[in-house]
């Protein structure tokens, strides 16, 4: 009998927890598009953001959401969009799975578009979750198998990660024909590593290279953790090394690469998912000789670029070099503005804003757009994916140098 008013108040207990954090997620849903009908009441567009100020993406969403700012002011600088100001609405998920669903969700009620998060795992657990899928959402759906999920509202706002690491590693093959056997660095706990793994199981024999062992990554591993990884590495004695994560963690195992033998730099191959500010900070000068590549140039020379680096650079919250910036923020800075060019072709302002909420027109806008105007080159959206350049760098001392201009 005890055990069994024991086992009652556990469920009632379980029961009331969920309650709370049902009604504490609502909460935050209804305060979010409370927010956004403000700043349309106020005459402003809303630019909605799911911003990652806090948690796991820290280092990479500040510099995001400060990229969205940044384009937001040029906007206003140049009149604004349509005889209105446009205004970043954000909110931070703290890098929560299920507190950035309740937000996307609130901003669902009121937005037609919503930029962010700037990873992978959130935007996965939002399209998994999402109750109705009337909102454009242009987020980390650089997988196509995230992008169908979310068809035609899924919309990424950086170009395809798979077809970028492939041709990162088919490159470093060909400059580097000796290396055929190899070890790869991934992250299971990440669903797109996941998949990218599969992807390169299935396809770098075609390219010549043999994968020996596969070693799998925790996020947040500690300096113990990198030397186990770094050893299995070691312990197959392969001609090269291939990293599919994140810069903290890639940075500790290259490191311990390097201290236990692997002279040659260019034995290891990087993922822009590693390019940032810790990944710089960490390996230091060992990075001499390792190919890397990202989704944009940090040392492009375009007028409207290195006025946004000057700035970037002499901002407190982003107190590094050009090198060291993070890849959401061109891609940020391009979504951005996107929007802002689709409010202009529309003639959406604040007091018409509402009546384009589900428009299927706008919709196919973002899903297979125009060529548009990036930061950078011109780029667009085809089936939700974003048609740009890619840019492979291989270090240079501390200094990644464009292959493009190498000698």
């Amino acid at each position: 009998m005890k055990r069994k008013i024991w086992q009652a108040f556990v469920v009632a207990g379980l029961l009331l927890f969920l309650s709370r954090t049902a009604v504490q997620r609502d909460l935050q849903a209804s305060a979010f598009q409370e927010k956004i009908e403000q700043c349309l009441k106020a005459g402003e567009l809303p630019i909605v953001v799911l911003s990652q100020e806090s948690g796991e993406y820290e280092s990479i969403g500040k510099s995001a959401l400060w990229a969205a700012e940044y384009a937001a002011a040029q906007v206003n600088k140049n009149g604004g969009v349509n005889g209105c100001n446009v205004r970043i609405v954000s909110e931070n998920t703290g890098s929560d799975n299920s507190k950035a669903l309740s937000l996307y969700q609130g901003a669902s009620r009121t937005a037609f578009a919503v930029l962010g998060p700037v990873d992978a795992p959130e935007t996965v657990y939002i399209a998994q979750n999402a109750e109705k899928n009337g909102t454009v959402h242009l987020a980390a759906y650089s997988y196509e198998e995230s992008r169908q999920l979310m068809a035609p509202y899924g919309i990424s706002y950086m170009s395809d990660s798979e077809d970028g690491e492939l041709e990162e590693v088919r490159m470093w093959g060909q400059q580097n024909p000796d290396i055929k056997n190899i070890v790869l660095y991934t992250m299971s706990q990440d669903e797109s590593k996941k998949n990218t793994t599969k992807m390169f199981e299935d396809t770098l024999s075609d390219l010549g290279l043999n994968i020996l062992k596969i070693v799998d990554v925790k996020p947040g591993a500690d300096e113990m953790d990198d030397s186990y990884y770094a050893i299995q590495g070691l312990n197959e004695n392969a001609d090269g090394y291939v990293f599919l994560i994140r810069g903290r963690e890639c940075a500790n195992i290259l490191v311990k690469l390097r201290q236990h033998g692997i002279e040659e730099g260019r034995r290891i191959s990087v993922s822009f998912s590693a390019y940032g500010s810790e990944f710089f900070e960490i390996a230091g000068n060992m990075l001499d000789g390792v190919s890397i590549w990202n989704k944009f140039d940090p040392f492009y020379s375009g007028t409207e670029w290195q006025q946004l680096l000057k700035d970037y650079e002499t901002d407190t919250l982003n107190a590094g070099s050009a090198e060291q910036m993070p890849s959401p923020v061109a891609d940020y800075y391009d979504a951005v503005q996107a929007i802002c060019k689709c409010y202009e072709e529309f003639g959406i302002t604040s007091e018409n804003y509402e009546e384009f909420i589900g428009n299927a027109d706008v919709v196919q806008w973002f899903y297979n757009s125009e060529f548009l105007e990036g930061i950078q080159s011109d780029f667009r959206w085809q089936k939700g994916q974003k048609i740009t350049d890619y840019q492979f760098f291989v270090f240079e001392g501390e200094t990644p140098v464009n292959r493009k201009v190498r000698p």
